[in-house]
C-alpha cells in the first residue's frame, strides 16, 4: 500500500480497504494463556457453556491484530506520530481461524493548536468476517499524525 506522506492528504469521510487477515487457533489460545485466560478463550467445553457457545477470540486479541494490521500495511508509516486513545466495541465475537476485512475511516481530522506540524485525527478501524460482513471490531481510534 502506499504510504500517505502528510496528514493534510487525508480529509472526513475517506475509506482505505486495508484487506484481511486471520486469527488462527493456536494464535488465540495463545493470546488468552498469556493475557486473557478466560475459559471461553481457552476452552472448547467451557465455551460451549458460555454466552458465546463456541471458544472466540479475546477482543484484546482482535483490537492487537488490528492494529499491527494498520502499522504493517504501510498506510501511515511516515506520519503515524502515536495515538491519544480509543473507544472500542466488540458487536460480535470472533470464532478462531475466521477470515476478516479491515477498513479503515477517517472520521475527524483537524491541525494542532499548539504544534502546526501536527493534526490529530479520529479514525474508525471497523473489522468485518470476510464470509459474511458480521462486524467484529468497531474502534474510534485518536491518532496524532505529521503534516
Amino acid at each position: 500500500m502506499t504510504p500517505i506522506r502528510s496528514a493534510d492528504a487525508l480529509s472526513p469521510g475517506q475509506s482505505f480497504d486495508l484487506g484481511g487477515f486471520v486469527l488462527t487457533r493456536a494464535e488465540v489460545l495463545d493470546f488468552a494463556r498469556r493475557f486473557d485466560p478466560q475459559p471461553f478463550h481457552l476452552d472448547d467445553e467451557a465455551a460451549r457453556h458460555s454466552i458465546f457457545g463456541r471458544l472466540v477470540a479475546s477482543g484484546l486479541h482482535t483490537y492487537s491484530a488490528t492494529v499491527g494490521h494498520l502499522i504493517r500495511s504501510g498506510l501511515l508509516a511516515e506520519i503515524n506520530l502515536g495515538g491519544g486513545g480509543c473507544e472500542l466495541a466488540w458487536p460480535a465475537p470472533l470464532p478462531p481461524d475466521e477470515p476478516v476485512r479491515m477498513t479503515l475511516t477517517v472520521e475527524e481530522l483537524r491541525h494542532s493548536r499548539s504544534r502546526p506540524d501536527m493534526a490529530v485525527a479520529k479514525l474508525r478501524y471497523r473489522v468485518a468476517t470476510a464470509r459474511d460482513g458480521t462486524v467484529v471490531l468497531d474502534a474510534l481510534a485518536t491518532h496524532f499524525l505529521r503534516r
